[in-house]
């Protein structure tokens, strides 16, 4: 049984699970930026393993689980590149560290380019690897969109280690991470303070009810 200890600010929902909790996969560089409170937005379209309805936000609170693939250094803006570059991917049996947890604040599906490309100041990501999101299709025939998530980012008081599997590689968003029968999310420090949040909630709301 993985314990998690509270040490910080906000009072935060309390979680009850028989065996598993949900995270959510996420490069492990958006991880970190979205734990520093540089970004408090997800962009989502889906993956080969995301089933015919394609990828949808079916949880409203999970932990973050950093991944290690796609070459992901590429894909963001130079500026936010860690001086300390991740293996490509895990090893069997490597230590994998959960250090974060969120809220969805706001679902959003975004079909204009226009709105998308006006809140590029909100996250890390280059302008291709969300336009290249943005456009993909799973049949071929749909009119682009993106899926958004606006979160509230929470530090963990102690970080969840456990060893990496196969199970859970692939492109897929959603797993269950092992055997957390009980913790308590008591005071949690969010990543970003309230008022400061509401500040941001506000301009991206702002950016995205304009246009």
């Amino acid at each position: 049984m993985l314990a998690i200890k509270a040490n910080s600010i906000e009072r935060v929902q309390r979680v009850t699970n028989k065996e598993t909790a949900t995270a959510f996969k996420e490069w492990a560089i958006v991880c970190e930026a979205l734990g520093k409170g540089q970004q408090s937005i997800i962009f989502r379209k889906g993956g080969i393993h995301e089933g015919k309805r394609g990828f949808q936000f079916k949880h409203d609170q999970f932990f973050l689980f950093p991944t290690r693939f796609h070459e992901q250094e590429q894909n963001v803006k130079l500026g936010s590149l860690n001086e300390n570059l991740l293996p490509s991917e895990y090893d069997l049996g490597e230590k994998v560290e959960i250090r974060f947890f969120c809220k969805i604040q706001s679902i959003k599906i975004l079909d204009d380019w226009d709105i998308i490309k006006a809140l590029e100041a909100f996250h890390i990501w280059n302008d291709s690897t969300i336009k290249e999101r943005y456009e993909w299709s799973m049949s071929g025939e749909e009119e682009p969109f993106i899926s958004l998530a606006i979160l509230r980012v929470y530090k963990l008081g102690e970080v969840i280690e456990f060893p990496y599997e196969k199970k859970y590689g692939g492109c897929r968003s959603w797993l269950q991470i092992p055997e957390i029968r009980e913790y308590d999310f008591e005071l949690f420090e969010p990543v970003i303070a309230d008022q400061e949040f509401d500040k941001l909630l506000h301009q991206i709301n702002q950016i995205i009810d304009a246009n």
